[in-house]
């Protein structure tokens, strides 16, 4: 059975027992007010007849009061204290139902006591008063009287709640059969749109109502995300497999001739066979460093496992520079003043810093100089160098996956990189909540800035 089969049948069954059960209630609580009134009706009545048949006793025979008392429909009894009763009187239309009234069993009671009865396929209503008569005896005064008018009355109540029971369950199926339609909707949506991307490849998204805010519409905002998750994943994945085919072709080929040439000469020529160990050496090293910065930037920021916390920028841009100042024996200057706190992660702003420091090393011969400035809501850290610079048209491109300055992407006067560091910086900046920003002039130099905004820093620390 469908989802949208069980919706519509239950929904349909529930709408009818509850209307069911609000109608059986509501004739119940009726029948037993109209009972209780009728009761006390013919309670009131007998009431009348007991003091009418007392005042009368002595002077009409007991005969003639009695059908001169007897209601409409019923019958009236003088139950004697030995059990005993005089002849019943009864007034019903039918000579039967006259005989099964007179043929009911009696007994004295010695208190006033009403009781609701059938007689055949009659409702009466049976109450018993004790009298003192006029002699001193107690006897009960015992009346009986249809209540036919009440049940033709309940039984036309039962017609009508039939039929409207019946009328509401038609709309109230129609209702049940609308909202299954609705219900399941989305869901029939969403899976024509993953069988239509497992036939044709595509991401595709549900439509969605703009003002709807049901689970419905989560469960459809979710769905979505996650294909734009999945989307951007796979076009990660694309690209990883497109640069590292392409970006890895000509380390391993120069990799593979050298080898060559080892196999050819490198045992005749110790030069060609040092010439060929540091290439193939430092195109492993290359290969390394640019299949490591692939596999970052083909993880989604959310898998970087970011951890924030409070740093002091400056102490870890000294801690910095002077690892690349040894690393590199290059002279790099940075300035102290004083502690700057922000919130970030320190790995990541790390690995931002010395991609940057890495640019200055291989466009610019003379020293480095970083600068800390806390200026009105933000922080910068800025790397400046008097390299060869860049034209400012250029600046727009140099984020790009596999851009360099050259245009023939050689290495060559010791400016080699894979194109990919300022990519990734911007990545793991976005990650991280800062940005990066870079001004040049060509044959003066560059200088780039970390931008921690307002968002990621603390202005106060006790």
């Amino acid at each position: 059975m469908s989802l949208r089969s069980k919706i519509y049948g239950y929904s349909s069954v529930l709408f009818a027992v509850l209307l069911i059960a609000v109608n059986l209630s509501v004739y119940i609580v009726f029948e037993r007010i109209s009972i209780s009134n009728e009761i006390k009706r013919v309670e009131a009545e007998a009431g009348s007849i007991v003091t009418g048949v007392r005042d009368s006793a002595e002077s009409i025979p007991p005969d003639d009061l009695l059908r001169a008392y007897a209601p409409v429909e019923g019958m009236l009894r003088i139950v004697n204290e030995d059990g005993t009763s005089s002849d019943p009187v009864t007034t019903a239309t039918e000579p039967q139902l006259n005989e099964k009234l007179s043929k009911l069993p009696y007994k004295y009671e010695s208190q006033k006591k009403s009781e609701y009865t059938r007689v055949g396929q009659l409702e009466y209503v049976w109450v018993s008063v004790p009298v003192i008569w006029p002699d001193g005896e107690v006897v009960n005064v015992q009346v009986t009287e249809s209540v036919a008018d009440t049940e033709n009355g309940l039984s036309v109540l039962r017609t009508v709640l039939v039929v409207v029971t019946i009328i509401a369950l038609i709309p109230a199926i129609i209702s049940s059969r609308i909202l299954a339609n609705r219900m399941t909707r989305p869901i029939q949506q969403m899976t024509r749109t993953m069988s239509d991307i497992q036939s044709s490849g595509q991401f595709k998204r549900l439509p969605l109502a703009a003002q709807s805010k049901d689970e419905l519409s989560t469960m459809g905002q979710t769905f979505n995300r996650m294909m734009d998750l999945l989307e951007s994943n796979f076009e990660r994945q694309e690209r990883f497999v497109s640069d590292a085919s392409h970006e890895l072709k000509t380390p391993l080929t120069i990799i593979e001739s050298y080898a060559s040439l080892l196999q050819r000469r490198g045992k005749e020529r110790p030069e060609v066979f040092d010439e060929a160990v540091e290439a193939i050496l430092s195109e492993s090293i290359r290969m390394r460093g640019m299949t490591e910065q692939l596999l970052l930037l083909a993880k989604q920021p959310e898998q970087w496992n970011i951890q924030l916390e409070k740093l002091d920028i400056t102490r870890l841009a000294q801690e910095s520079t002077r690892a690349f100042r040894e690393a590199y024996h290059r002279e790099v200057y940075c300035d102290d003043p004083g502690s700057i706190w922000v919130i970030s992660d320190e790995s990541k702003l790390k690995q931002m810093l010395f991609i940057l420091l890495d640019n200055a090393r291989k466009y610019s011969e003379d020293a480095i100089e970083v600068r800390l400035e806390a200026k009105g809501q933000e922080c910068r850290i800025c790397i400046i160098d008097t390299g060869i610079g860049m034209r400012e048209e250029e600046l727009t491109k140099v984020f790009d996956r596999f851009y360099r300055v050259d245009p023939a992407r050689t290495r060559s006067g010791g400016a080699s990189g894979s194109g990919l560091g300022l990519s990734l910086a911007k990545d793991i900046a976005g990650a991280i909540g800062a940005r990066v920003e870079l001004k040049s002039a060509e044959g003066v130099g560059t200088e780039a800035s970390i931008i921690l905004p307002v968002s990621v820093q603390t202005t106060l620390f006790s």
